[in-house]
């Protein structure tokens, strides 16, 4: 066969195959027994914020069977009134017809949704489906949501003592101010969203009064997922955290719950005389920087969970300070961690900050590191570096001084869940934990029950960290 010959033969071939290709494309069944199938049968969008746009979600389409399939029809059922968006393998719209999808083969459709104001505090439930067409056999896949009413501040300034109690979440845009000399109260249930590196700046003073069944809540306003198994909420840098200027003192934070920013709290330099901060029964959770970071200043901190930070759950440079009852747990794992959990000096980069005190008491330590804990003293002997331990559970190597009473240095993660591929975390102490019964009852009485309301005086002795290990009945 001469080369002319073959390229004849060949092209003929090609040309067969692509007609008996095309035929078989163009040869839709009709058989009303052929069905499609879907990556799932319910989608729910969590929580949307009213009148701002979720996050894309994907739903796909599969034609598992034989033939190919001709979708008469695929329609966004109650577009009109629901609120939800969809894309059918790029083409917007709510009404599709004759989709042709071919034999073991897929579509994509993109699913959004901007509910409107439902005029409710608490979210109100939201539905539509997506309603599929083929050879006069129909299928639904169900769209569910949540839409919350909110409160939005823009670039919103306190400069008169305000008292804020709203039930709805209030979303911050380009950061919340509080002016010196000016009080912010916020009640219990207070939720405050803040936009992507918003902060709450405080000059003044700020007052949170939450309860154990309605803390006051600052995150990111993020409320969809990463993953479907990952929310925006559970990451660190979604918003910038609360900094307490020099102007600012008797802050006091009670049942407070502070997650997802680049940082947590900054205390700037007041001095020791007056108390700059009051944080109790709270928790400082998932921040890529430091969680608490102290300077020359002077605080109390009880009953309360500092964790997972990129730096430091607690930087020191200077002041006075007590904490009681409080774990401080750096298990950080979005990206590289640069601290550990605590760290306590007297001078930084040549300034000097003299510690007057800090003591730690019925207290962990605990974080994924070797050791958790750094001291870093000046070179001048002169400059105050007071220091206490008691009744702790402590990450780091063994000290023995008078500084130091009833101490275990041991590296111990008996936690109930440290998930970072969910990053999921729970720091609740285990029975195989060293902190069960280190506790010293004296020290116990100012927080009688511990984070979650768990009685710490009901057994022999209570247990060190802010959660209390309580015996399952069998």
């Amino acid at each position: 066969m001469t080369r002319k010959h073959f390229a004849i033969f060949l092209i003929t071939i090609l040309t067969l195959l692509s007609l008996n290709s095309c035929d078989d494309w163009d040869n839709f069944s009709t058989d009303s027994s052929l069905r499609l199938t879907f990556s799932q049968d319910t989608l729910r969008l969590d929580t949307i914020l009213t009148e701002i746009g979720s996050s894309t979600h994907i739903l796909k389409v599969y034609n598992r069977n034989n033939e190919a399939l001709n979708i008469s029809s695929i329609i966004l059922a109650d577009a009109e009134r629901s609120g939800f968006r969809m894309n059918v393998d790029g083409i917007r719209g709510s009404n599709h017809t004759n989709v042709e999808i071919r034999q073991r083969d897929s579509l994509f459709i993109f699913i959004e949704a901007t509910l409107p104001q439902m005029n409710s505090d608490a979210p109100v439930f939201s539905k539509d489906s997506i309603v599929f067409i083929t050879n006069g056999v129909m299928q639904d896949v169900k769209l569910m949501a949540f839409g919350q009413d909110f409160i939005a501040f823009n670039g919103k300034t306190i400069t008169q003592d305000t008292v804020i109690n709203s039930q709805r979440p209030i979303v911050i845009y380009d950061s919340l101010c509080v002016e010196a000399n000016t009080k912010l109260t916020l009640e219990a249930g207070v939720k405050l969203y803040f936009h992507n590196n918003a902060d709450l700046r405080v000059r003044g003073q700020l007052v949170a009064n939450g309860t154990l069944q309605s803390p006051v809540q600052f995150r990111g306003d993020r409320t969809d997922n990463m993953f479907s198994y990952l929310p925006y909420d559970r990451l660190p840098g979604q918003w910038g955290g609360i900094r307490f200027y020099e102007s600012s003192l008797n802050n006091v934070l009670d049942f407070v719950d502070i997650h997802g920013g680049q940082y947590g709290i900054r205390c700037d330099s007041t001095g020791i005389d007056e108390t700059k901060l009051t944080f109790t029964n709270s928790s400082i959770h998932q921040v890529a920087g430091d969680a608490l970071q102290l300077t020359a200043c002077k605080a109390f901190v009880g009953n309360s969970l500092l964790s997972n930070a990129g730096y430091y759950c607690v930087n020191i440079s200077g002041g006075d300070y007590e904490f009681v009852h409080c774990t401080l747990a750096n298990y950080f794992s979005w990206n590289v961690k640069r601290g550990a959990a605590l760290i306590f000096r007297n001078e930084l980069n040549g300034e000097i900050y003299p510690l007057h005190g800090v003591s730690f008491k019925n207290s962990i330590i605990a974080g994924s590191s070797s050791d958790e804990l750094y001291g870093s003293r000046s070179a001048n002997e002169d400059i105050p570096f007071n220091y206490f331990f008691s009744n702790c559970l402590i990450n780091s190597v063994t000290e023995e001084n008078d500084n130091i009473s009833n101490v275990q240095w041991q590296k111990d993660d008996n936690f109930v869940m440290m998930d970072s591929r969910t990053q999921s975390y729970d720091f609740l102490i285990t029975e195989e934990s060293k902190a069960i019964n280190w506790g010293s009852r004296e020290d116990a009485l100012s927080f009688p029950t511990d984070l979650r309301g768990n009685s710490r005086l009901d057994d022999e002795a209570p247990d060190a960290g802010c959660y209390e290990w309580i015996p399952t009945m069998e």
